[in-house]
Protein backbone atom coordinates (compact mmCIF):
# COMPACT_ATOMS: atom_id res chain seq x y z
CA UNK A 1 0.00 0.00 0.00
CA UNK A 2 1.37 3.45 -0.87
CA UNK A 3 1.44 6.03 1.98
CA UNK A 4 2.93 9.57 2.47
CA UNK A 5 4.62 10.06 5.99
CA UNK A 6 3.21 13.29 7.37
CA UNK A 7 4.55 15.87 9.80
CA UNK A 8 3.01 18.40 12.39
CA UNK A 9 5.68 20.74 13.73
CA UNK A 10 5.20 22.10 17.04
CA UNK A 11 7.82 24.00 19.48
CA UNK A 12 8.09 21.17 21.26
CA UNK A 13 7.29 17.94 19.14
CA UNK A 14 7.33 17.27 15.75
CA UNK A 15 4.01 14.85 15.12
CA UNK A 16 4.86 12.16 12.10
CA UNK A 17 2.08 9.46 10.89
CA UNK A 18 1.96 7.04 8.08
CA UNK A 19 -1.16 8.01 5.95
CA UNK A 20 -2.97 6.82 3.04
CA UNK A 21 -4.71 8.47 0.09
CA UNK A 22 -8.04 8.08 2.45
CA UNK A 23 -6.97 9.88 5.40
CA UNK A 24 -6.31 6.68 7.38
CA UNK A 25 -3.48 6.34 9.84
CA UNK A 26 -1.13 3.67 9.92
CA UNK A 27 0.93 4.52 12.84
CA UNK A 28 2.63 7.33 13.97
CA UNK A 29 4.74 8.92 16.90
CA UNK A 30 6.41 11.98 18.39
CA UNK A 31 10.35 13.24 18.49
CA UNK A 32 11.43 15.96 20.39
CA UNK A 33 11.64 19.49 17.88
CA UNK A 34 14.61 21.06 18.64
CA UNK A 35 13.50 24.75 18.83
CA UNK A 36 16.69 26.27 20.18
CA UNK A 37 19.30 25.47 17.50
CA UNK A 38 17.97 27.27 14.05
CA UNK A 39 18.31 25.46 10.88
CA UNK A 40 20.68 22.37 12.49
CA UNK A 41 18.16 21.91 15.41
CA UNK A 42 15.19 21.44 12.48
CA UNK A 43 17.56 18.71 10.18
CA UNK A 44 18.22 16.73 13.08
CA UNK A 45 14.64 15.99 14.14
CA UNK A 46 13.09 15.99 10.50
CA UNK A 47 16.27 13.05 10.49
CA UNK A 48 15.08 11.34 13.37
CA UNK A 49 10.88 11.44 12.16
CA UNK A 50 11.66 10.25 8.96
CA UNK A 51 14.20 7.49 10.56
CA UNK A 52 11.27 5.91 12.84
CA UNK A 53 8.42 6.95 10.11
CA UNK A 54 10.90 4.56 7.33
CA UNK A 55 11.34 1.74 9.88
CA UNK A 56 7.84 1.77 10.54
CA UNK A 57 6.70 1.40 7.14
CA UNK A 58 9.18 -1.53 6.41
CA UNK A 59 7.87 -3.66 9.26
CA UNK A 60 4.24 -2.53 7.91
CA UNK A 61 5.45 -3.65 4.62
CA UNK A 62 4.02 0.18 3.40
CA UNK A 63 5.44 2.15 0.63
CA UNK A 64 6.02 5.38 1.33
CA UNK A 65 5.70 7.57 -1.79
CA UNK A 66 6.24 11.40 -0.20
CA UNK A 67 6.37 13.52 2.77
CA UNK A 68 4.63 16.47 3.70
CA UNK A 69 5.08 19.14 6.52
CA UNK A 70 3.29 21.50 8.36
CA UNK A 71 4.23 24.36 10.52
CA UNK A 72 3.10 27.28 12.18
CA UNK A 73 4.57 29.63 10.18
CA UNK A 74 4.03 30.08 6.24
CA UNK A 75 6.16 28.99 3.26
CA UNK A 76 5.75 29.56 -0.60
CA UNK A 77 7.02 28.09 -4.03
CA UNK A 78 7.47 24.38 -4.57
CA UNK A 79 10.86 24.16 -2.68
CA UNK A 80 8.62 25.11 0.22
CA UNK A 81 10.87 28.74 1.48
CA UNK A 82 9.91 29.58 4.65
CA UNK A 83 8.39 33.18 4.54
CA UNK A 84 7.27 33.88 8.14
CA UNK A 85 9.10 32.45 10.85
CA UNK A 86 7.08 30.49 13.48
CA UNK A 87 7.55 32.24 17.20
CA UNK A 88 8.49 28.99 18.44
CA UNK A 89 11.69 28.34 15.95
CA UNK A 90 13.39 31.24 15.23
CA UNK A 91 16.61 31.32 12.64
CA UNK A 92 14.80 29.58 9.73
CA UNK A 93 13.74 32.77 7.10
CA UNK A 94 14.47 31.59 3.72
CA UNK A 95 14.77 28.10 4.41
CA UNK A 96 13.80 25.26 1.56
CA UNK A 97 11.94 23.07 3.94
CA UNK A 98 10.30 20.88 1.19
CA UNK A 99 13.45 20.38 -0.83
CA UNK A 100 15.27 19.69 2.81
CA UNK A 101 12.53 16.70 3.37
CA UNK A 102 12.95 15.56 -0.19
CA UNK A 103 17.08 15.07 0.78
CA UNK A 104 16.41 13.59 3.94
CA UNK A 105 13.79 10.81 2.78
CA UNK A 106 14.54 10.49 -1.20
CA UNK A 107 10.88 11.28 -1.62
CA UNK A 108 8.49 14.04 -3.59
CA UNK A 109 7.96 16.89 -0.42
CA UNK A 110 5.50 19.97 0.15
CA UNK A 111 5.50 21.96 3.28
CA UNK A 112 2.68 24.26 3.88
CA UNK A 113 0.94 26.13 7.14
CA UNK A 114 -0.06 23.66 10.00
CA UNK A 115 -3.85 25.28 10.11
CA UNK A 116 -4.18 25.14 6.50
CA UNK A 117 -3.11 21.16 6.54
CA UNK A 118 -5.63 20.40 9.15
CA UNK A 119 -8.53 22.24 7.79
CA UNK A 120 -7.49 19.80 4.58
CA UNK A 121 -7.66 17.04 7.26
CA UNK A 122 -11.10 18.01 8.47
CA UNK A 123 -12.13 18.56 4.80
CA UNK A 124 -11.53 14.96 3.92
CA UNK A 125 -12.11 13.07 6.40
CA UNK A 126 -13.46 15.36 9.68
CA UNK A 127 -16.16 17.33 10.24
CA UNK A 128 -16.04 19.12 7.10
CA UNK A 129 -16.55 16.06 5.21
CA UNK A 130 -18.76 16.46 2.08
CA UNK A 131 -18.87 20.03 2.38
CA UNK A 132 -17.97 22.29 -0.83
CA UNK A 133 -16.61 25.26 1.99
CA UNK A 134 -14.36 24.59 5.03
CA UNK A 135 -12.96 27.53 7.06
CA UNK A 136 -10.90 26.11 10.35
CA UNK A 137 -9.25 28.22 12.89
CA UNK A 138 -7.51 26.73 15.24
CA UNK A 139 -7.40 28.25 19.12
CA UNK A 140 -4.08 27.50 20.81
CA UNK A 141 -1.28 29.43 21.87
CA UNK A 142 -2.66 31.96 18.94
CA UNK A 143 -5.18 32.06 16.35
CA UNK A 144 -4.71 30.00 12.73
CA UNK A 145 -7.04 29.28 10.11
CA UNK A 146 -7.46 27.32 7.45
CA UNK A 147 -9.83 27.24 4.06
CA UNK A 148 -10.50 24.54 1.56
CA UNK A 149 -12.56 25.16 -1.23
CA UNK A 150 -13.97 22.68 -3.33
CA UNK A 151 -11.75 20.52 -2.04
CA UNK A 152 -8.49 22.84 -2.40
CA UNK A 153 -6.36 24.87 -0.31
CA UNK A 154 -6.88 28.05 -0.78
CA UNK A 155 -3.47 30.48 0.37
CA UNK A 156 -3.22 33.25 -1.70
CA UNK A 157 0.01 34.86 -3.43
CA UNK A 158 2.07 34.85 -0.73
CA UNK A 159 1.10 31.66 1.40
CA UNK A 160 -0.72 33.69 3.89
CA UNK A 161 -4.67 33.22 3.32
CA UNK A 162 -6.41 32.52 6.08
CA UNK A 163 -4.16 34.25 8.61
CA UNK A 164 -7.80 35.42 10.78
CA UNK A 165 -5.47 35.83 14.00
CA UNK A 166 -3.78 38.78 12.45
CA UNK A 167 -7.07 40.26 11.22
CA UNK A 168 -7.62 43.93 13.01
CA UNK A 169 -10.16 42.95 16.04
CA UNK A 170 -9.30 45.90 18.15
CA UNK A 171 -7.99 49.29 16.65
CA UNK A 172 -4.80 50.88 19.15
CA UNK A 173 -5.58 47.55 21.06
CA UNK A 174 -2.65 45.24 22.49
CA UNK A 175 0.64 45.61 20.32
CA UNK A 176 0.94 42.35 18.05
CA UNK A 177 5.10 41.58 17.50
CA UNK A 178 4.76 38.57 15.69
CA UNK A 179 7.23 38.12 13.07
CA UNK A 180 7.50 41.74 11.75
CA UNK A 181 4.05 43.08 12.77
CA UNK A 182 4.29 46.19 14.33
CA UNK A 183 0.29 46.92 14.67
CA UNK A 184 -2.06 47.24 16.81
CA UNK A 185 -5.46 44.45 18.12
CA UNK A 186 -4.63 41.51 16.07
CA UNK A 187 -7.58 38.99 16.56
CA UNK A 188 -5.67 36.20 18.37
CA UNK A 189 -4.50 38.58 20.92
CA UNK A 190 -8.24 38.73 22.34
CA UNK A 191 -9.15 34.77 21.60
CA UNK A 192 -6.44 32.51 21.79
CA UNK A 193 -5.22 30.62 24.88
CA UNK A 194 -2.96 33.22 25.62
CA UNK A 195 -5.68 36.10 25.67
CA UNK A 196 -7.79 33.49 27.79
CA UNK A 197 -5.17 33.96 30.60
CA UNK A 198 -4.69 37.40 30.86
CA UNK A 199 -8.29 38.34 30.92
CA UNK A 200 -8.80 35.31 33.91
CA UNK A 201 -6.34 37.15 35.61
CA UNK A 202 -8.18 41.00 34.97
CA UNK A 203 -11.46 38.88 36.00
CA UNK A 204 -10.04 38.29 39.41
CA UNK A 205 -8.80 34.56 38.83
CA UNK A 206 -5.58 33.30 39.62
CA UNK A 207 -2.42 34.79 37.54
CA UNK A 208 -1.17 31.30 37.42
CA UNK A 209 -3.47 29.53 36.17
CA UNK A 210 -2.57 27.28 32.64
CA UNK A 211 -5.55 27.25 29.70
CA UNK A 212 -6.22 23.72 31.05
CA UNK A 213 -6.51 24.45 34.44
CA UNK A 214 -8.86 27.78 33.83
CA UNK A 215 -11.38 24.90 31.30
CA UNK A 216 -11.37 23.01 34.30
CA UNK A 217 -12.66 25.67 36.76
CA UNK A 218 -14.93 26.59 34.24
CA UNK A 219 -16.56 23.46 34.06
CA UNK A 220 -16.72 23.06 38.04
CA UNK A 221 -18.57 26.56 37.48
CA UNK A 222 -15.82 29.23 38.67
CA UNK A 223 -17.20 32.88 37.91
CA UNK A 224 -13.97 34.40 36.33
CA UNK A 225 -13.37 31.17 34.36
CA UNK A 226 -16.71 31.08 33.18
CA UNK A 227 -16.31 34.69 31.81
CA UNK A 228 -12.93 34.38 30.34
CA UNK A 229 -14.10 31.69 28.27
CA UNK A 230 -17.39 33.52 27.16
CA UNK A 231 -15.48 36.64 26.16
CA UNK A 232 -13.00 34.92 23.79
CA UNK A 233 -15.76 32.91 22.57
CA UNK A 234 -17.51 36.12 22.34
CA UNK A 235 -14.82 38.05 19.95
CA UNK A 236 -13.98 34.75 18.43
CA UNK A 237 -17.81 34.60 17.09
CA UNK A 238 -17.21 38.39 15.92
CA UNK A 239 -14.16 37.69 13.95
CA UNK A 240 -15.65 34.70 12.40
CA UNK A 241 -18.56 36.86 11.77
CA UNK A 242 -16.24 38.81 9.52
CA UNK A 243 -14.27 36.05 7.99
CA UNK A 244 -17.69 34.38 6.61
CA UNK A 245 -18.96 37.05 4.77
CA UNK A 246 -15.46 37.31 2.92
CA UNK A 247 -15.70 33.49 2.44
CA UNK A 248 -19.21 32.37 2.11
CA UNK A 249 -18.28 28.88 3.72
CA UNK A 250 -21.04 26.10 4.09
CA UNK A 251 -19.05 25.00 7.70
CA UNK A 252 -16.77 26.46 10.77
CA UNK A 253 -14.55 24.22 12.29
CA UNK A 254 -13.02 25.16 15.64
CA UNK A 255 -9.87 23.64 16.31
CA UNK A 256 -6.71 23.47 18.31
CA UNK A 257 -6.21 23.27 22.14
CA UNK A 258 -8.81 25.25 23.67
CA UNK A 259 -11.34 22.94 21.29
CA UNK A 260 -11.31 20.85 24.17
CA UNK A 261 -13.49 23.54 26.13
CA UNK A 262 -16.78 21.87 24.22
CA UNK A 263 -20.00 23.88 24.40
CA UNK A 264 -18.18 26.42 26.76
CA UNK A 265 -16.45 28.16 24.15
CA UNK A 266 -18.38 27.15 21.07
CA UNK A 267 -21.72 28.88 23.15
CA UNK A 268 -20.49 32.37 22.96
CA UNK A 269 -18.99 31.72 19.73
CA UNK A 270 -22.17 30.51 17.89
CA UNK A 271 -24.39 33.66 19.77
CA UNK A 272 -22.00 36.21 19.03
CA UNK A 273 -21.47 35.09 15.39
CA UNK A 274 -25.53 35.07 14.85
CA UNK A 275 -25.93 38.49 16.55
CA UNK A 276 -23.40 39.44 13.86
CA UNK A 277 -23.51 37.70 10.40
CA UNK A 278 -26.08 38.16 7.35
CA UNK A 279 -28.73 36.14 7.21
CA UNK A 280 -28.12 33.38 5.00
CA UNK A 281 -25.19 32.16 7.15
CA UNK A 282 -27.10 32.34 10.51
CA UNK A 283 -28.20 28.60 9.95
CA UNK A 284 -26.02 27.91 6.93
CA UNK A 285 -22.95 27.79 8.26
CA UNK A 286 -22.74 25.73 11.29
CA UNK A 287 -20.16 26.29 13.81
CA UNK A 288 -18.32 22.51 14.92
CA UNK A 289 -15.59 20.86 16.50
CA UNK A 290 -13.17 19.60 14.87
CA UNK A 291 -13.19 15.73 15.03
CA UNK A 292 -9.39 15.12 14.11
CA UNK A 293 -7.68 16.48 17.33
CA UNK A 294 -4.13 16.67 17.41
CA UNK A 295 -3.95 13.88 14.40
CA UNK A 296 -5.38 16.71 12.06
CA UNK A 297 -1.86 18.65 10.69
CA UNK A 298 0.20 15.18 10.18
CA UNK A 299 -2.57 13.60 8.12
CA UNK A 300 -3.64 16.21 6.33
CA UNK A 301 0.22 17.15 5.48
CA UNK A 302 0.46 13.73 3.65
CA UNK A 303 -2.68 14.08 2.18
CA UNK A 304 -1.56 17.48 0.83
CA UNK A 305 1.79 15.59 -0.28
CA UNK A 306 -0.01 12.58 -1.94
CA UNK A 307 -2.48 14.66 -4.13
CA UNK A 308 0.11 17.66 -5.44
CA UNK A 309 3.16 15.32 -5.76
CA UNK A 310 1.84 11.73 -6.51
CA UNK A 311 -1.49 12.68 -7.94
CA UNK A 312 -1.42 16.61 -8.95
CA UNK A 313 -4.14 18.24 -10.23
CA UNK A 314 -4.60 18.53 -13.48
CA UNK A 315 -6.87 21.84 -13.99
CA UNK A 316 -5.65 23.45 -10.78
CA UNK A 317 -8.27 27.33 -10.08
CA UNK A 318 -7.29 30.64 -10.38
CA UNK A 319 -8.15 31.15 -6.42
CA UNK A 320 -6.15 28.24 -5.16
CA UNK A 321 -2.90 27.30 -4.30
CA UNK A 322 -1.37 25.00 -7.22
CA UNK A 323 1.83 23.50 -6.99
CA UNK A 324 4.05 21.73 -9.88
CA UNK A 325 5.85 18.49 -8.93
CA UNK A 326 8.64 19.12 -6.81
CA UNK A 327 12.28 18.38 -8.65
CA UNK A 328 14.83 16.56 -6.68
CA UNK A 329 17.46 19.02 -5.18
Amino acid sequence: MEVAIGLDLGGTDLKWALVDARGRRHGGGTTPTVADRGRRGLAQCFRAAVAAAENMGARKRLRIVAIGLGLPGAVKGPRGIVTVVPPQIQGIRGLPVAAMLEQISGVPAVAENDATVAALAEARCGAGRGKAGVLLVTVGTGLGGGLVINGRTVRGAHGTGAEIGHGVFMPGGIPCRHDGIAGQGCLELYTSATALVRIHTELGGAADASPREIVASARRGAHAACAALVQIGTNLGLGLASAAALVDPEVIIIGGGLAAAGELLLQPVRRAFRNQTIRPLIRGAPIVKARLGNTAGAVGAALLALEETVRPPQRPSMNSKSRRKVPRV
